[in-house]
C-alpha cells in the first residue's frame, strides 16, 4: 500500500513537474515570438520613413527644396532645355498614335 502511495505521488510530482517544464517552454517561446514581432513592427516603420524619404527625393520640388537648404551650388534645371528620348519601336510593332 505504502509503495502504490509513493508511486502515485512520484507520478504525479512527474507530470506536476513535466507540465511546469513544458509551460515555461512555451512562455520562453511566447516571449521570444513577442520581442520578434516587435522588432518586425519596428523595421516596418523604418521602412515606411525610407520610402517617403525616397518619394520625397523623387519630387522635383522637394529635391530643388532641400538643395536650397543645403545651400548647394547646383543650378536649377530650365525645362525648356530638357531632352526627352524615347525608347525606339522594334520593326513590325504597331505604332501608337497620341492625340
Amino acid at each position: 500500500m505504502v509503495l502504490r502511495l509513493i508511486l502515485a505521488a512520484g507520478l504525479l510530482l512527474g507530470a506536476g513537474a513535466g507540465f511546469v517544464y513544458v509551460r515555461n517552454g512555451h512562455v520562453l517561446k511566447g516571449d521570444e515570438i513577442g520581442r520578434i514581432e516587435r522588432e518586425i513592427g519596428a523595421l516596418d516603420q523604418e521602412i515606411e520613413l525610407w520610402e517617403l524619404r525616397i518619394a520625397a527625393v523623387r519630387d522635383r520640388q522637394e529635391l530643388s527644396r532641400r538643395l536650397r537648404w543645403v545651400q548647394s551650388d547646383l543650378a536649377d534645371i530650365d525645362l525648356s532645355k530638357v531632352i526627352e528620348i524615347k525608347p525606339e519601336q522594334p520593326a513590325g510593332a504597331p505604332v501608337a498614335s497620341v492625340y
